[in-house]
């Protein structure tokens, strides 16, 4: 199954400054799942590849999109479903946040948002599940839960896989990009290989993962580029391991999909687990 390549694309770079106190940020992947569960990094407004669940453990938190933003006026809340690709930015952030990446190929964001209280056009707010959300993800920050525990926990709450099969095409695709990020590979080499025009690529892969190719592959590029920074490589290096034509156009392309930059990945403090 493709879902374990696609899990370790999911994990978003959410790190702490080392001169920050306080517990190093964590990271739990299951699936094609994923959770970052620390503190909240005044991050720009930016959009994610897939689909993120941001829950504050320890207080409410701000929600605008651009026009919102430029308002000055932001929705509080505790829980907020934020679909893939929508420009958001996050404020008055207090205390630990979480942020729940979900599996594209399953039902999750579907059943989240339609559980939401408070739907709005470019994100739904105030999760029915938002209490047991709370709890449970509370319980793994301050270790009175581990993570299998929790899994189990959060897996009762979220839909199971989806049964829809992925289309074989679509697949080969996910793993030619995966198999050769630093690559960046064209949509019409990609569509020459699975047999298919470059339209009916671009619309079987929107269609199956919610993403747009051209903005997945850029993700596949970005998390190249990162392991390789976790690896000790340069900025630089890790640039080029992600195909980027320098230094400069990653940590662009960087801060528009993460609203930070690259560099802090440097001076991060992170724990990962399965």
């Amino acid at each position: 199954m493709f879902h374990d390549a696609v899990m370790a694309s999911l994990v978003r770079p959410c790190f702490q400054d080392a001169a920050a106190a306080g517990p190093a940020a964590r990271i739990f992947a299951w699936g094609a799942r994923a959770v970052y569960i620390g503190p909240a990094l005044n991050l720009s407004a930016h959009r994610n590849a897939v689909a993120v669940v941001a829950l504050g453990l320890d207080d409410a938190f701000g929600v605008g999109d651009p026009p919102v933003a430029t308002s000055g006026r932001y929705r509080r809340c505790r829980s907020v479903v934020i679909p893939p690709g929508t420009l958001h930015h996050f404020a008055d952030t207090r205390g630990r946040m979480v942020f729940l990446y979900l599996d594209p190929f399953s039902k999750d964001l579907a059943r989240l948002r339609a559980s939401a209280q408070g739907p709005a056009p470019h994100a739904a707010f105030d999760l029915s599940v938002e209490d047991a959300l709370i709890r449970i993800l509370t319980a793994l920050a301050d270790d009175r839960a581990d993570w299998t525990a929790t899994r189990t926990a959060l897996e009762s709450l979220l839909s199971p896989p989806a049964d829809r099969a992925i289309d074989p095409r679509v697949e080969t695709a996910l793993a030619m990009l995966h198999g050769r990020a630093g690559d960046r590979l064209s949509l019409d080499t990609l569509a020459v290989r699975v047999g298919l025009s470059e339209s009916r690529l671009r619309h079987l892969f929107k269609d199956a993962t919610g993403v747009p190719l051209r903005r997945y592959r850029l993700w596949v590029a970005m998390r190249a580029a990162m392991t390789a920074m976790a690896r000790g490589e340069t900025l630089t290096a890790a640039a080029m391991v992600g195909g980027f034509a320098s230094s400069a156009h990653f940590s662009a392309a960087f801060r528009a999909m993460f609203g930070m930059e690259p560099s802090r990945l440097a001076k991060g403090r992170m724990a990962i687990g399965e």
